[in-house]
C-alpha cells in the first residue's frame, strides 16, 4: 500500500464539520503569534490595524482575520517589500526566524517580478509542505524523481518544489536542468538529454509543468526510449484535464511503463507549494492546511461560501516569518471539501475540480502572466512604430487539443520598422514573462480584419477548449 493510501482509523470516518473543528484547532494555535508579530513589525499591517481601531488580541480565531479588508494581488505586487516582516528589533526570536534563506518571485504589476521572501523558518514550512504533497501522490523513498521544471532566470517555485519534495520524502532526485540559456554560464541541458538521463536513470516520476512533462513525453517516444521503470507524472502549473491525462498514459504505456497515472497539482507562489491529489481527479489536498486559513467567498458580496460552491479564494498565512500576506485574494476562483477523501482517507481540505483565473493574469507554459503589466509595455512602443498590436494565447499545433501554449503578438508596423520591432518585442516579452513570444507582422491598418467589425480585443484566448472536461 503507498503513502497516499495509508491513512485509516477514526479519521477516515469524521464527518466534515468534525475534520473542520479539528483544523481550526490547529489553525488557532498559531494565529496569535502571528497577529503580535505583524501589529510589532509587519510594514503594512501594522499600520492597516492601527487606522482601523484592532490589537493582536482582536484576533483569537481565524474567522476573526475577516476583520481586515482583502488584499488584492495588485498591492502587493505594488510594492512586495511592504508585505516582508521587519524583524530585526523583534525580541526572543530563533536565528531560523529571522535569517533569510530563499527568494521566490511571482508576477507583478509591472515587468519586474514581485519577491516573496523565505526565512528559515519558512523553508522548513516548504521543505515539510512539499514532502507531505509528494507523499499524498505516493512518492516515496523507493522513487527516483525527474525534476522537469526549468532552471529559470528568476527563481520560480516549481524547480525548488520538485527537489524539496524529492528530498523531503526520501527518493532519489535527477533534474533536467533544461530552460533557457545562459550564454554566460552555459549550465542548461537540452530537453534531449534530460530525456536520456530520465530513461538511464530508471526514472519513476516525472514532475514539471503541465504541457512540458507532455512533451517530453512525445520527444522520448520519437527517440524509442524505454520509460517502462515510470509509474507516475506529477503535472504542476496547469491543469491537466481527463484527455491530456489520457494522452500522457498511452504514451508512456507505448514505451513500457505498466498503469501509469498522471496527478495534477494546483498552487500559488504565495502558498509555498502544490495542494496534491491522491489519485487522478480526486481533488487536491492540502499538504500542510495548519499553516494557512483558506476561504473562499463570494465574488460580489465577500461573503463566505459552504463547502463545494466556487467562489473568490482568499489566503491568509498563519506561521510565516518572511513575506506575510493576510486576505490575499489569489486571483482564482475554487471550491473546497471538508469530507473525508474516500480515496486514501486523509482529513485534510481538499480543492475540488479544476480551479480558474479569475483576473487579469493567467498562465502560459506554466509561467504566471500579467496581461495587464504586459499590455502597458507594448503600449509604450505604440510612440515608436507600432500602429497596433494584440496578444493571441494559442498552442503550437491548432489540430493537436493538448499542443502546449504559445503566445502570438500579431503587430502592426511599417515593414521598415519589422526587424527592429520584432526584436525589441522579443525582449519585453522574455524580460515581463520569461517565454518568447511567435512574432506576425500585419499592414498598419491590418487590424481592421482582426477586429472583424465588432469591438477591439487586445488579449485574445483560443485555448478555451482546453479547459473542456476540466471539471
Amino acid at each position: 500500500m503507498n503513502t497516499a493510501q495509508a491513512a485509516s482509523g477514526p479519521e477516515a470516518a469524521a464527518s466534515p464539520e468534525e475534520n473542520l473543528a479539528r483544523l481550526r484547532r490547529r489553525q488557532n494555535r498559531y494565529l496569535p503569534k502571528m497577529m503580535r508579530l505583524c501589529a510589532a513589525a509587519h510594514p503594512y499591517y501594522a499600520p492597516l490595524m492601527e487606522r482601523l481601531g484592532l490589537a493582536d488580541d482582536d484576533f483569537r480565531t481565524v474567522e476573526d482575520l475577516r476583520k481586515l479588508p482583502p488584499l488584492p494581488k495588485k498591492e502587493y505586487a505594488r510594492d512586495p517589500e511592504a508585505f516582508r516582516m521587519d524583524l530585526k528589533d523583534v525580541p526572543d526570536l530563533t536565528p531560523e526566524e529571522t535569517t533569510l534563506a530563499d527568494i521566490v518571485y511571482t508576477a507583478g504589476s509591472t515587468s519586474k517580478p514581485a519577491p516573496f521572501y523565505d526565512t528559515v523558518h519558512d523553508r522548513f514550512a516548504r521543505v515539510q509542505l512539499m514532502g507531505r504533497a509528494a507523499a499524498i501522490a505516493g512518492v516515496g523513498p523507493d522513487d527516483t524523481v525527474m525534476n522537469l521544471f526549468p532552471l529559470s532566470s528568476v527563481p520560480h517555485q516549481g524547480f525548488l518544489s520538485a527537489s524539496w519534495g524529492a528530498m523531503a520524502s526520501g527518493a532519489k532526485l535527477l533534474a533536467g536542468i533544461t530552460g533557457r540559456a545562459y550564454p554566460d554560464i552555459p549550465v542548461h541541458r537540452r530537453m534531449d538529454q534530460a530525456v536520456q538521463t530520465a530513461e538511464r536513470q530508471k526514472a519513476t516520476v516525472l514532475w514539471g509543468i503541465t504541457t512540458y512533462v507532455r512533451r517530453f513525453v512525445m520527444r522520448a517516444q520519437e527517440l524509442g526510449m524505454d520509460f517502462s521503470s515510470v509509474r507516475l507524472a506529477m503535472v504542476m502549473g496547469e491543469p491537466c484535464p481527463p484527455y491530456m491525462r489520457q494522452d500522457i498514459r498511452s504514451r508512456l504505456m507505448s514505451m513500457g511503463s505498466k498503469d501509469p497515472s498522471t496527478n495534477n497539482g494546483y498552487g500559488l507562489t504565495e502558498t509555498q507549494g502544490p495542494a496534491m491529489e491522491c489519485v487522478e481527479l480526486g481533488g487536491m489536498h492540502q499538504p500542510s492546511p495548519e499553516q494557512f486559513f483558506f476561504e473562499v467567498v463570494d465574488r460580489e458580496t465577500g461573503e463566505p461560501l459552504p463547502d463545494g460552491e466556487p467562489g473568490m479564494m482568499l489566503v491568509s498565512h498563519l506561521n510565516r516569518r518572511g513575506t506575510v500576506l493576510l486576505r490575499y485574494v489569489g486571483g482564482d476562483v475554487v471550491a473546497l471539501s471538508h469530507e473525508t477523501c474516500p480515496n486514501c482517507g486523509r482529513a485534510e481540505p481538499r480543492f475540488l475540480g479544476t480551479p480558474r483565473r479569475a483576473d487579469g493574469f493567467t498562465k502560459v507554459k506554466g509561467t504566471l502572466i500579467n496581461l495587464g503589466s504586459l499590455q502597458d509595455s507594448l503600449a509604450a512602443m505604440m510612440g515608436r512604430g507600432i500602429a497596433e498590436y494584440q496578444i493571441v494565447l494559442t498552442t503550437e499545433d491548432p489540430s493537436d487539443t493538448l499542443s502546449p501554449d504559445v503566445m502570438l503578438l500579431k503587430i502592426a508596423c511599417a515593414p521598415e520598422n519589422r526587424h527592429r520591432i520584432g526584436a525589441e518585442a522579443k525582449a519585453l516579452v522574455r524580460n515581463a514573462a520569461e517565454i518568447t513570444p511567435r512574432i506576425e507582422f500585419l499592414p498598419a491598418d491590418g487590424f481592421a480584419e482582426i477586429a472583424g467589425g465588432y469591438k477591439f480585443k487586445r488579449v485574445t484566448d483560443e485555448r478555451e477548449r482546453r479547459l473542456l472536461g476540466n471539471e
